[in-house]
């Protein structure tokens, strides 16, 4: 069903999602079946309320259909708040959920990958593509049962009151379905530019913000406002378009119905002066009327619903397909037993097109303190990369404890390999937030210790409030948490890609030192491009280059 209402590709992933949700979903499916037979009620009382009441000129029958009239509206009315609450409630579980599901995959992506895509753009799938998605879903399912079970009973009891007039009302169908044939193309075409340029539109957002001293210092203001109006420009053409050929996709079906309904109206109106038919029974057909080109509208809907989805679904898949840079092992091995000694055989690396180095070999014993040498470029942090398969080399390759990292799961690998980048990353929240990242399950008193260790405390402790990406705190105090973090889980190799450049040179000799002594037994890479006696003595020396 599934691959029906998206594509086979698209199916595989979205199905854990629906799963856990079926039993809520055949709940709301029961319920909104039951809501639809309900609604099929109120106008046939309407007709004997009429007919027999008022026309007839019976007080009892009067009251009698009256009364079932109300008890059928109030019905419908908590059935309909019941419904809607639980319809709410399992909607916004299911995007919670596809949305971690997609998180998961952007979190396991090769920085390749990520540099390909803009912050904002990434947030606009996440959020706008994710939420199309996920509405679909819900409204294919429940809206088109409910429309169905309308659509159906609607034109039996057309049939039931004037077939004449119910065959001709009946036409109505196929002219509607072959005007949205002929929209739907366009709708989806326009549906993918609107949604590609309001991705572009939070990417430029996003990168303002997160370069906003960077502009003020460079005085960029106003070209950074210039490129915003000019893609506002380039959002609000796509809308407008989008928004007119909308109009004209709801417009047209509309019309059809409204001039169907005068045609059916006067030739009802006259068989009732007539006396061929009572006037109950011509309103009643109105309503019923109303069943029969309402669910069409909302099936044809969801059909152009659907073109819309699949814009959404297009954005989503590069999120949910594999990455080609970065293939982890189906059935990794084990982590094996060791202490972090680390081998590089023949390792070369390649960075948009140019090879950094090439042929690098050396062995690294458990324990081992070494700094990674090399010009500006030459591929330091890339080797350092390399250690957590952030990226893979193009030659050779590189063992931890004897296996091949590429062999290994990912959560075993960094586990074992700690690696504390240049740029530090803060998340907004409290210090014991940040530091639990790597460790959950570190104590208050463990925290502490770590950012004793950094030269943190008494500056911050563990319920201190940080600010968006540590803006409260200096550079240097946002390299140092983000080592305490890392220092926080065991592991047995640390690499650190000048973690401590922003740091003053006697801070950071009382920091490496204190690593050294408590870390002694554990393998430590370092690359640093100034303050290299305050990292201590090395046991060896990696060069790095070409």
């Amino acid at each position: 069903m599934l691959s029906a209402l998206f594509d086979r590709a698209a199916a595989a992933w979205l199905w854990p999602v629906l799963r856990p949700r079926l039993p809520r979903l055949a709940a709301l499916f029961a319920l909104g079946l039951a809501a639809a037979g309900l609604a099929l009620v109120p106008p046939w009382l309407t007709k004997l309320v009429i007919d027999e009441g008022l026309v007839a000129g019976d007080p009892a029958a009067l009251v009698r259909w009256t009364a079932w009239l109300f008890t059928a509206g109030a019905a419908a009315l908590v059935l309909g708040a019941f419904t809607s609450v639980l319809h709410m409630r399992a909607s916004v579980g299911m995007l919670a959920d596809l949305r971690a599901v997609l998180a998961r995959a952007v979190l396991g992506r090769s920085p390749a990958w990520r540099a390909r895509h803009q912050t904002g753009e990434l947030l606009s799938r996440l959020d706008g593509d994710a939420g199309e998605v996920q509405q679909f879903a819900f409204t294919a399912l429940l809206s088109g049962s409910g429309a169905l079970v309308r659509l159906a009973g609607g034109v039996a009891l057309l049939f039931v009151l004037n077939p004449k007039l119910a065959a001709l009302a009946c036409l109505i169908a196929p002219v509607e379905l072959a005007f949205l044939a002929w929209a739907r193309p366009r709708t989806e075409r326009l549906a993918a530019e609107t949604r590609a340029e309001r991705g572009a539109f939070a990417g430029r957002l996003a990168e303002m913000l997160a370069g906003l001293p960077g502009i003020q210092a460079a005085r960029g203001e106003g070209a950074v406002t210039e490129g915003l109006t000019a893609q506002q420009g380039r959002l609000n053409a796509a809308l407008i378009r989008a928004q007119l050929f909308g109009e004209l996709t709801r417009g047209v079906p509309v019309l059809i119905t409204a001039l169907a309904r005068a045609a059916i109206f006067l030739a009802g109106g006259l068989m009732v002066i007539r006396g061929e038919w009572q006037l109950g029974a011509l309103i009643a057909f109105l309503a019923y009327l109303g069943f029969l080109t309402g669910p069409t509208q909302t099936l044809l809907g969801l059909w152009h619903a659907q073109a819309r989805m699949r814009a959404a679904l297009a954005r989503l898949a590069e999120v949910m397909a594999p990455d080609p840079a970065l293939v982890w092992p189906a059935r990794p091995r084990p982590l094996p037993a060791g202490q972090g000694a680390l081998r590089l055989e023949g390792v070369a690396v390649e960075q948009g097109g140019r090879v950094l180095f090439d042929g690098l070999t050396a062995a690294i014993p458990p324990g081992a303190k070494v700094r990674v040498a090399g010009p500006s470029g030459a591929g330091k942090s890339a080797l350092l990369a390399l250690l957590q398969r952030h990226a893979d080399p193009v030659a050779g390759r590189l063992l931890l404890d004897g296996t091949d990292l590429r062999d290994l799961g990912r959560e075993d690998l960094r586990r074992a390999v700690t690696l504390v980048p240049q740029r530090p990353f803060v998340l907004r929240g409290t210090v014991a937030e940040n530091l639990a990242l790597t460790n959950a399950e570190a104590t208050p008193a463990a925290m502490a210790e770590v950012l004793a260790l950094v030269r943190l405390a008494p500056r911050l402790d563990p319920d201190t409030v940080l600010g968006e990406d540590g803006l409260t705190l200096s550079g240097g105090e946002r390299q140092r948490l983000c080592l305490a973090r890392a220092l926080l889980a065991p592991f047995r190799v640390l690499a650190l890609d000048e973690a401590l450049s922003e740091v003053d040179e006697p801070t950071v000799r009382a920091i490496v030192a204190a690593i050294d002594a408590r870390f002694a037994g554990t393998t430590r890479l370092i690359v640093t491009h100034g303050a290299e006696a305050a990292h201590g003595p090395f046991d060896s020396v990696l060069e790095v280059g070409p």
